[in-house]
């Protein structure tokens, strides 16, 4: 496919325009690409091509994936946490809530949102347990495994969610994993806006996540986890009251912040 002529631009601006154009075609739907079929999508000479991906290596932005295929590396994750930083209304609205909620139920708190194919972490705030789960802001998480990843993907449109199950299936590890990410419970969890997960993704590890409805139709998730061994039943009962209750805290808070 080759893109729509530019009527106007800046002028002298082809080349960062076109390296530009390279990088983007990096999604989670379509992580690798190789220097041939990057031309071809963007209807550049295959040498013109080599020499934008040369330019992106040389400032670390993408990497080899295979021996032909290419790969965006961690420093883009510096650009989504300068995306998240530049959202202070729902980060200024939600830690204070995720500092008392983590005050309260003694383990990490985070909020998420998607991003194509994968969760990032928006915003933590950290246990003060000796042992505790650690995340960084920009942190990546895969939509399938986890309670905060499997409330945003339950938000997907249907159609993207669907592909995005099938595209995972060879990954699911066992029969009750997989009966999590049916049609049927996905949907379930969008009607409730709640869930918990067990094992899903580190052995010992119980975590729950509650939606939070952002201005405009975003979805968030915010969540927290720890080791099983320090939550019993009536403890986990109780922090996924108090998740839901934030996460409604926080939904309210940004519609009256508009």
């Amino acid at each position: 496919m080759t893109p729509t002529a530019r009527t106007k631009g800046t002028s002298g601006a082809e080349t960062g325009r076109k390296t530009l154009s390279v990088l983007s075609l990096f999604t989670g739907s379509r992580p690798t690409w190789t220097v041939a079929e990057l031309a071809q999508e963007l209807g550049l000479t295959t040498s013109t091509a080599y020499r934008y991906v040369g330019l992106l290596r040389e400032e670390g932005f993408l990497e080899s994936a295979t021996d032909s295929a290419y790969r965006v590396t961690a420093r883009v994750l510096d650009l989504a946490a300068a995306h998240t930083a530049s959202r202070t209304d729902i980060v200024d609205i939600a830690v204070p809530v995720m500092t008392r909620l983590r005050d309260e139920v003694g383990e990490t708190v985070l909020i998420a949102r998607r991003a194509g194919d994968y969760a990032y972490c928006v915003e933590r705030v950290e246990s003060q347990q000796a042992v505790r789960l650690q995340f960084r802001r920009g942190q990546a998480m895969s939509l399938h495994s986890g309670s905060i990843p499997r409330t945003l993907l339950a938000y997907m449109p249907r159609g993207e969610r669907e592909r995005y199950v099938a595209s995972v299936d060879a990954q699911v590890a066992s029969d009750t994993h997989r009966a999590l990410l049916t049609p049927e419970a996905l949907d379930e969890l969008a009607r409730t806006g709640r869930t918990e997960s067990f094992e899903e993704i580190d052995p010992q590890i119980w975590g729950c996540a509650a939606a939070v409805h952002a201005p405009g139709g975003e979805v968030l998730a915010l969540g927290t986890a720890g080791p099983v061994y320090r939550l019993q039943d009536a403890d986990r009962a109780r922090i996924q009251e108090r998740i839901a209750d934030a996460a409604r805290q926080i939904t309210d808070a940004l519609a009256v912040a508009g």
